[in-house]
Order: structure tokens, then sequence, then C-alpha cells
């Protein structure tokens, strides 16, 4: 199963905890009880949501590397930022050491990578690492998403806007992406942290949930210009 196919079950999960949300039985007496149930059911969902995206971004981040990493690939095919990644922080650690004897064995430590700085060499099958590429999808927003796909050579993908569709409604909206992203990720933080005033709708939460079913589409087909071409 792969990343996309993992969130839409993600998504199952938060709509099967929408319907604890009394607001979806019309005949309940709007009572305080059920309103509060209703808000601490919306809130848990976002949250939810949120974290079923990450996963998302994490999981198809890892697919993205296994594309370059079955050791048929030249360097010189492997993106730039991807081949940064593994190496820079070794050479940090290196240049940072004050410890002669512990310099060298850091030193040697390069062999194993060495590959990855060699435009010709082959590296072998795993040398890149998914954890060291997952490891850098923090959070949601539109920054670690626009960092993460131009490791890959891939830019914009946050930039304008997107047409979602609802299909239980039939209904189209434009959103434009960083602004609903940082709304999104604002409302999870701010429950996360312990915003007991931030309630969101239940329209809050729809919009949310549909707009990240259609844009985690666009960033699967995003993600397919980082598979190289074999030649």
């Amino acid at each position: 199963m792969g990343a996309i196919d993992r969130f839409g079950d993600g998504l199952a999960e938060v709509r099967r905890l929408l319907t604890l949300d009394p607001s979806h039985d019309h005949d309940l007496d709007g009572s305080d009880l059920s309103s509060e149930m209703g808000a601490s059911v919306r809130r848990s969902a976002v949250v939810l949501l949120v974290s079923h995206f990450e996963g998302f971004l994490k999981s198809m981040s890892e697919e993205m590397l296994d594309s370059f990493n079955d050791g048929s690939i030249e360097t010189r095919r492997i993106p730039k930022g991807v081949r940064e990644l593994h190496i820079v922080p070794h050479l940090t650690e290196i240049v940072s050491c004050n410890d002669e004897r512990q310099k060298f064995v850091l030193l040697a430590k390069l062999t194993k990578i060495s590959s990855l700085w060699n435009d010709d060499a082959k590296p072998s099958r795993g040398t890149l690492k998914a954890a060291v590429v997952s490891r850098t999808v923090h959070n949601a927003d539109s920054d670690c998403i626009e960092r993460l796909f131009e490791m890959f050579g891939i830019s914009d993908v946050c930039s304008g806007e997107i047409d979602v569709r609802d299909e239980q409604s039939d209904s189209e909206e434009s959103h434009n992406i960083r602004a609903r992203l940082q709304d999104l990720v604002k409302c999870r933080n701010d429950i996360a942290h312990g915003d007991i005033d931030r309630k969101p709708t239940g329209d809050d939460v729809k919009r949310y949930l549909i707009f990240l079913e259609n844009y985690a589409r666009r960033l699967d087909r995003k993600s397919k210009q980082a598979v190289p071409i074999q030649q």
C-alpha cells in the first residue's frame, strides 16, 4: 500500500470520528452537553487529520527516495539536495570535532557515503537512508513541504490555488494553498498546545478534510517527477 492509499485510510478514520459529533443529529435539542461533545470531537478530528497528513508526507518522502536507492542509479542522477542531506551533517561533525582520534574515526566512516560525491559511481542499495529524509518532515506547513520537494528538485508545490471538489455535495471551490495550510496548522497547534477556546466548526473541519484530500493527490502526482528516468 502506497503513501496516498494509507492517507486515504487515515481520512476514513477521521470521517468515522466525525460521526460522533452530535451536530450530525438534527433531532438533538442543542444542549450544552451536546455542544461541548461536538466541540471535543471536532478538535480531536483536526489533530488526527494533521497527524495523518504529516504521516503521508513522511511516507511519500521515503517513496521518492526509494526510487534512487536500488543500486543502479548513477550519482549524477540523484538530486543534489538528497546527496547534501546525507553528506553535509557528517562533514560538519568532523569539522566541529576537537578530538583528533575521534576525528579520524569519523573520517573513516565517510567511505560508506563516498560514492555520493562521485558522479560516475552507483551508490549501493541502502546508501541513501529513508529516515534521513523523512526526519526533515517535522510539521505540515508550506515551508516544510516546499523544502522537502525542493530537495528532490521539484519547486512551487505550495504556490497558487487548488480547486477542490466535495464529491458528496458535488460542489467545488478554490483554496489558496499556503493560506489554507497556515490556517490548518495553526488550528492544530492551538488545540495541541491546550487552547481550550479554539473550537473549529463542522464546516471548518469539512473544509480542512476536503482540502487535504485533494492537495495530497496533487502532491502524490508531483512526487512522481522525482523518479529517475532510466537511461
